[in-house]
């Protein structure tokens, strides 16, 4: 009897094993390549990370930033600090600053396991570790490096820790885990305090905490916050970018809290509203983000998803009414609490509903194992057809993803520098091509360091807060006019500028210019 014990707890570890060797392989595998080239906000992230290993501070000279400026909004720093690490000991590349995201959403399957192993069950635990492995959001948000790529997974640790603590010090630990979580994406300003106080009610009504616990928990997420807090303060009365002790609060160019109100609510449930939360929940209106052909969990589980919902609220309503703790329980508070949170939002994405979905595949598990228990073969029809899902998804992603994308992550610009450099070391040069924010892609060609493009760059400066920068260096973005000493650059079929392509192109060869042809690009010099 002991032995076919030791064999079954050998049959979950195993299979566990496997399952997290696919999850590896999935997300780290062409990283590099799938998806190819970089996306504005990712190369915007990667600059500043690159800044903060080689200088210590980001592309605006400010030391350790509570909050990075970007490109004039703004983006959370936790992605940014973390990459630095990896840069100062793995060198600078696209596979080193994608790393964070794939380390994280790993260790995301393993608590995931760890948790609701010792909570729920251990056929519960594996069958959740196997859905999120599969998941193509998951999957595509560890591709990526992006500052909200984080959120969900310092939201599960802070669960973790707080969940498992006993002593004192286990709950100050919880507590620097929920802080740090503030610094992954700016709307855990709202998402966090409002799960926070939720959950802590909940364990405090089935005693599974103490009010001593959850000021202990307290005390250093208001400790870390505080930085955040002063940050808003700074932005929205206008003070200006301070320095307390060794970190930098930076005021932004353009302050986003009005992107935050009751009137998106009615918005965003509007069926009608291409955006509206109830198609994001299982869909995607940009595949950068997710595959529309797959939606974000797979189309098929949708049903699993609504019966295992309704079978989580049965379950925590009766284990409520007996004051007994249920780990269902707390995942059902994040999902009502984020998703209350996230109706305040303007212009829904699904990146900014990542804390949703290992949420959704938690009320998709508890369908599947509520089935199984019942009818073992549909069960097994239900593990067999993601698996089924998965394969096609995997092969459609690196056979199309670059494709799909392409708009989005641009390829060719850093080459395009790299042999303006080789072929024209001292000539002014404009450039009109499609690349969205295209001075962050010759900061990241030639490496450049903060201090000389603080120095030597030109801000030009809209109304409500927007920058452009138009100049860096002797490379030219924005303003247009013909000098036979300059080089002009024009991508052909540029994809949100057209007319301008085709404008300039005319006024080129109408005023004696001719052009060689590079890749995509056509560079113009005066010819006497």
């Amino acid at each position: 009897m002991e032995k076919l014990k030791q064999i079954v707890k050998d049959k979950y570890n195993i299979t566990f094993a496997i399952i997290l060797l696919i999850a590896i392989l999935s997300r780290i595998l062409f990283l590099e390549e799938f998806p190819d080239g970089i996306d504005q906000d990712e190369a915007g992230m990667m600059y500043d990370a690159y800044c903060m290993a080689e200088y210590g501070t980001d592309r605006y000279l400010n030391e350790n930033p509570v909050y990075l400026i970007n490109f004039w909004g703004g983006q959370s720093v936790m992605y940014a600090a973390i990459a630095s690490l990896l840069i100062r000991v793995f060198g600078f590349s696209v596979f080193v600053v994608r790393l964070p995201a794939v380390i994280f959403s790993i260790l995301t399957i393993i608590l995931a396991y760890s948790l609701t192993k010792k909570y729920i069950g251990k056929k519960f635990a594996l069958i959740l570790a196997f859905f999120i492995t599969i998941c193509p959001w998951h999957i595509m948000q560890s591709r990526w490096g992006l500052d909200c790529n984080l959120l969900a997974s310092f939201m599960l640790v802070s669960v973790y820790v707080f969940l498992n603590a006993k002593k004192d010090w286990h709950y100050i630990a919880a507590g620097i885990c929920w802080g740090l979580t503030l610094y992954t994406y700016a709307l855990s300003y709202i998402m966090l305090p409002v799960f926070f106080i939720v959950l802590c009610i909940y364990l405090l009504y089935v005693k599974r905490i103490t009010i001593k616990q959850i000021l202990i928990t307290i005390i250093p997420i208001l400790a870390l916050a505080i930085p955040l807090i002063l940050f808003q303060v700074v932005n929205y009365f206008e003070i200006g970018t301070i320095k307390i002790g060794f970190v930098t609060i930076p005021q932004l160019f353009r302050y986003r809290i009005s992107e935050i109100g009751f009137d998106n609510v009615l918005y965003n449930l509007n069926i009608g509203n291409r955006n509206n939360y109830w198609f994001l929940l299982f869909s995607s209106n940009k595949e950068a983000h997710t595959l529309k052909e797959f939606g974000t969990i797979y189309y098929i589980l949708i049903p699993f998803v609504i019966w295992g919902f309704v079978l989580v609220i049965r379950e925590s309503i009766k284990t409520i009414k007996k004051k007994e703790f249920n780990l269902k329980t707390v995942f059902l508070i994040q999902f009502i609490t984020v998703s209350v949170c996230v109706l305040f939002f303007y212009d829904l994405l699904t990146y900014k509903l990542n804390p949703l979905y290992i949420m959704l595949l938690v009320f998709a598990t508890e369908a599947t194992v509520w089935i199984y228990e019942r009818r073992k073969m549909l069960g097994n029809c239900i593990v067999i057809a993601s698996c089924i899902v998965f394969v096609i998804f995997e092969v459609y992603y690196f056979k199309n993803i670059n494709e799909k994308v392409n708009f989005a992550y641009n390829t060719d610009f850093i080459p395009l520098i790299e042999y303006l450099e080789q072929e024209y070391p001292n000539k002014e040069i404009y450039m009109e091509t499609d690349a969205m924010q295209q001075y962050i892609y010759l900061l990241l060609a030639k490496k450049m360091s903060p201090y000389e493009f603080m120095n030597d760059k030109k801000f030009l400066r809209y109304i409500g807060g927007e920058i452009e920068v138009i100049r860096v260096g002797r490379y030219h973005f924005l303003i247009y006019e013909i000098d036979k000493d300059m080089v002009y650059v024009v991508e052909e079929n540029n994809l949100f500028k057209p007319e301008n392509e085709k404008k300039i192109r005319k006024e080129l060869e109408e005023n004696g210019f001719s052009y060689e042809r590079y890749q995509n690009f056509l560079i113009y010099t005066y010819s006497e």
